[in-house]
């Protein structure tokens, strides 16, 4: 019957036989096994990811840009002010800095497993039946990190050819035209064959995420949407078998109307998820596909939010077992990345020129602007925002505050430097996150410095200061007091008003309360308000801002020690260290040295106040630790969550903060 076959579609299916015999075996790759994503250990994996935005797809909003704001436009915009041979120097160094091996090694050390790619179709083949190694060599060098230090990457065409959507994140013309022109889907198509037979025995690419974010114009149908993502899947499994087909849903990875079921039996629905609530019941119809299907799911994209909002989204995904790829790990002046790139010397001139509200600057200015934003570009100029790493991974996110900076007095401490943690727990703020998509509310109302719900502004001074603030907000700030004694405060206040009241708090007790603040005239122009009599022992302390009456803005205290009244220092009668592990399940030790013939009594208590543990030690004990394995008096263990070591003698009482999870 062969003989029956055209010569063409013979060759073809001699291929397939072949590539079947000589290709490593599809469970060495990762795969799909019912509702999980495995590799070839059976082990979970595409868990936690970054996308890796803007680095092959410029887009507007991440620069800052006016206009459309799509890659093309960006391009035009770059040609316009430096010509081609400028513009090609610019994109090099644009894109050899923006995401290097050293990136992708950091990526791994905070926790992440995999990242996804967004590429542009042009840098493979910019028109049918040509051809660009370029994309292929720089996806290439992209693999190769990932694999040197365990991580996956997610091949996402994030612009196809006549643009997938009608925005200018596909660069689109306005027009979604790839569901208009058949020459656009034929040459997507092609695309993806030639990408497929390029990575069909790489174990390294977790699977081919086949459009980004699609939007069918009027007209196309639900069926002729999952057509399409059919004939992709079907030319790739021509020949790979290998490597995960992932779909995402109409209407921005939200829609999947259509698309159930799908005939690919190694393949996962994709959705997106932005600017709503962190409940189950968002999630729930996919969760519902899931089930349906026996089809795993991945969150292949979310942010642009809160910390907390970030946490709390983690916490969705991971206890309803989605996997998740967060957007994005660099931009330009943001905070709600890892690293923001700073603007460039000049970059508004540029900004404002092609925004139509200014001269157009020589092609010399121009370059010497550009080229300095493709070095901001690199991590090592970009400013690190810890808070956001954190409330995608640390365990004390929502239950402990740590320190953003090291603080010590006498010294300075910014009041945008407070700790690092949830709301309610490192501060508290009136709007802390944006849950509705057709109605954003800004977390951080001046959107500077930090990613919290504390409403930071920088100034003409360069120094960020809290801003737009509450009746009832507050702020903590951890720190050292080198030397202990009666403190003097002044704060650093801007008003145009005399109304506002504050209270400082110290270890939980009241330090200080001030029922009036200076008009300064403007809410940049600052003026000390002088707060004295702090009294403040030497260590390790926890200062309390809390917003009584609100309408001032508030930048720096500084500290300095009246010596006339300095407070003597004893020696403490025992010192209490802190436990380690922390969290920790198991078992913990906690260091207590003993310094006095008194006895010292150290006592596990939760959060309601109530004893669970008690330990009675003196200097003659032989152990100087204490070892808790997180049981009660009656021997149970206790529930998971933070608890206080208190240890006392006399007068005398130190606290350690305790993170339990059985």
């Amino acid at each position: 019957m062969l003989g029956f076959i055209p010569v063409k579609q013979q060759i073809k299916a001699l291929l397939l036989i072949l590539s079947l015999i000589i290709t490593i075996p599809g469970y060495a790759f990762v795969h799909t096994e019912g509702h999980n994503i495995k590799d070839a250990n059976g082990n979970k994996v595409l868990l936690r990811g970054m996308g890796l935005g803007g680095w092959l797809v410029p887009e507007g909003y991440m620069l800052h840009t006016p206009g459309m704001g799509s890659p093309t436009s960006i391009r035009a915009q770059v040609v316009d002010v430096i010509g081609e041979a400028g513009a090609n120097e610019f994109y090099a160094a644009y894109h050899n800095n923006y995401v290097t091996r050293e990136d992708i090694a950091e990526l791994a050390e905070w926790g992440f497993d995999h990242v996804r790619m967004p590429f542009h179709y042009n840098m493979f083949s910019p028109a049918i039946g040509v051809w660009d190694e370029w994309g292929f060599e720089v996806t290439d060098s992209l693999i190769a990190w990932c694999s040197d230090v365990g991580m996956h990457v997610v091949l996402d065409m994030h612009c196809a050819p006549g643009g997938q959507n009608g925005g200018p994140i596909s660069d689109s013309d306005g027009t979604a035209r790839l569901w208009l022109e058949d020459s656009n889907q034929v040459h997507t198509i092609q695309i993806w064959e030639r990408i497929a037979q390029r990575y069909v025995n790489e174990p390294w690419v977790g699977g081919y995420d086949l459009l980004n974010e699609p939007v069918l114009p009027w007209g196309v149908t639900p069926a002729q949407f999952k057509e399409l993502y059919q004939r992709i899947t079907n030319v790739i499994r021509d020949v790979d078998r290998n490597h995960i087909i992932f779909i995402e849903g109409n209407w921005y990875a939200t829609d999947f109307t259509g698309l159930v079921p799908f005939n690919d039996d190694n393949m996962s629905y994709s959705f997106h998820k932005y600017w709503s609530v962190n409940t189950p019941q968002t999630i729930q119809t996919y969760l519902d596909m899931r089930l349906e299907t026996n089809k795993p799911l991945w969150m292949s994209e979310t942010g642009e939010n809160s910390n907390q909002w970030f946490h709390d989204a983690v916490q969705l995904f991971e206890d309803n077992n989605v996997g998740w790829c967060w957007w994005t790990t660099k931009k330009v002046d943001t905070i709600t990345s890892p690293y923001s790139a700073p603007r460039p010397a000049g970059y508004q001139q540029l900004l404002d020129y092609w925004a139509g509200n200014g001269p157009k600057p020589n092609s010399i200015q121009a370059k010497a602007i550009l080229m300095e934003l493709a070095d901001n570009l690199r991590t090592e100029n970009c400013r690190f925002s810890p808070g956001v790493v954190d409330s995608w991974f640390s365990p004390l996110f929502d239950n402990t505050n740590v320190p953003f900076k090291e603080h010590t007095i006498p010294g300075t401490i910014l009041t945008a430097d407070y700790d690092i943690g949830a709301q309610g727990v490192a501060y508290f703020d009136e709007v802390y996150e944006t849950v509705h998509w057709d109605n954003y509310t800004a977390w951080n109302s001046g959107h500077q410095y930090r990613n919290d719900g504390v409403d930071l502004e920088i100034g003409s001074s360069g120094i960020p200061s809290v801003g737009f603030t509450g009746q009832s907000e507050w702020m903590i700030y951890t720190f050292n007091a080198d030397v202990g004694g009666i403190y003097d405060m002044e704060l650093e206040i801007a008003s145009t008003n005399y109304s506002g009241q504050f209270r400082l708090y110290l270890d939980g007790a009241t330090l200080k309360t001030v029922t009036e603040t200076p008009s300064t005239g403007s809410w940049e122009t600052f003026t000390p308000l002088l707060v004295e009599g702090l009294s403040i022992p030497v260590g390790q302390h926890e200062l309390r801002l809390e917003i009584l009456e609100a309408g001032f803005n508030m930048r720096a205290m500084e500290f300095t020690l009246d010596s006339a009244f300095a407070v003597p220092e004893t020696p403490e009668p025992f010192d209490l260290g802190q436990n380690y592990p922390n969290p920790f399940n198991g078992g913990t030790t906690i260091p207590l040295s003993i310094l006095s013939e008194d006895q010292v009594t150290v006592e596990i208590i939760d959060l309601m106040g109530r004893i669970q543990k008690t330990f009675i030690r003196d200097r003659y004990s032989l152990e100087n630790e204490l070892i808790w394995n997180g049981s009660n008096v009656t021997g149970a263990f206790v529930p998971a969550g933070v608890y206080l070591c208190r240890a006392r003698s006399g007068e005398t009482q130190q606290t350690k903060k305790i993170v339990f999870i059985p």
